[in-house]
């Protein structure tokens, strides 16, 4: 029997058999694929990597021996392809040697292969994606303000408020640039490098008060009346606010390009693994079977406690008549 179904067999059996002859030799070659021969030796030095309290029910798992054999085959197979490819010439490889060789040329190989595809021209491919599904490429409203902040922390909350309201105060009378009004009174830490100067204003603001003051200012130069935060107070400047709007293809096609080409390198990369994954596979049951032993027994799993006997109703003493 070979193949995936004497492979998933074998698993079945892994709970149902118990080796009782010695370790077999950590050469004996359990599974198959590819070309590439899977032996106790290197279950072993996988095993390794476990825990040494979790061994035993860690190979007692039948899904658990199916994951460690088929990726440790898909490792040997890609670890083949790299020195194929001249990949094992590479000083760290060369110096590494057996599961670690082997993992630094599986990986190797894997970014070798992804390093060579060609993209190819997805140009008419992005049109009719825009195309055929116009409705998500929409450009979302925008809200940008600029503001000061006055914190409450170092203050009290009416010198904040007070502070504040002259701020708002000296904005609205013209005689002075906001941007001289966010470096003489915002408590921001950043307001050095940003000027106050909030891009996707609406997108992040996550206090109440402040989403509903900026759903409030329509025209681009209104100001917003002090509003009270936690931390402090607010006065925002809006400065522009960009509606909702279909984006033309021009517009999209660089976000259209990104992800068809995202969705072409996935695909390229499952499919050689998948390739790798799907050659016929051959696994012995009964060296599978062995692995439950091999790392010591599995303690037994003791039988349900029974249940407790019924409370017995209290006999009923007699009354008085």
């Amino acid at each position: 029997m070979s193949g995936k179904l004497c492979f998933a067999l074998a698993l079945s059996l892994v709970l149902a058999r118990a080796a009782t002859a010695a370790l077999p030799d950590q050469n004996a070659v359990i599974a198959s694929q590819g070309g590439q021969n899977l032996t106790y030796l290197d279950i072993d030095e996988a095993v390794d990597r476990v825990p040494e309290r979790d061994r035993v029910q860690f190979i007692n798992s039948p899904r658990r021996v199916q994951s460690l054999v088929l990726n440790l085959l898909l490792q040997k197979q890609l670890a083949a392809d790299a020195v194929k490819a001249g990949l094992d010439k590479a000083p760290e490889i060369e110096a590494a040697s057996g599961a670690q060789k082997e993992k630094l040329l599986a990986d190797a190989q894997m970014a070798h292969f992804r390093e060579g595809l060609v993209v190819p021209d997805l140009s008419e491919l992005a049109q009719e994606e825009y195309i055929a599904h116009k409705e998500k490429y929409v450009a979302p409203e925008n809200v940008e303000v600029q503001q000061v902040f006055v914190s409450s922390a170092s203050r009290s909350d009416d010198e904040a408020k007070a502070l504040a309201g002259e701020v708002e105060t000296q904005a609205k009378s013209g005689k002075v640039n906001f941007d001289a009004l966010v470096a003489k009174y915002s408590d921001e830490p950043t307001k050095a490098q940003t000027l106050g100067i909030i891009k996707s204003a609406d997108k992040r603001a996550v206090n109440p008060e402040l989403v509903q003051a900026l759903g409030e200012l329509v025209v681009p130069g209104t100001l917003s009346p002090p509003v009270k935060t936690a931390g402090g107070y607010y006065v925002l400047k809006l400065l522009a606010r960009t509606p909702k709007h279909q984006l033309g293809f021009d517009e999209a096609r660089d976000r259209i390009l990104a992800s068809l080409k995202s969705e072409f390198l996935r695909k390229q990369v499952t499919d050689y693994v998948d390739g790798l994954r799907n050659k016929p596979l051959d696994a012995d049951p009964d060296k599978i079977s062995a692995l439950r032993t091999r790392y010591g027994e599995a303690p037994a799993i003791p039988p349900p406690a029974a249940p407790a006997p019924a409370a017995q109703p209290a006999a009923k003493k007699p009354g008085k008549h």
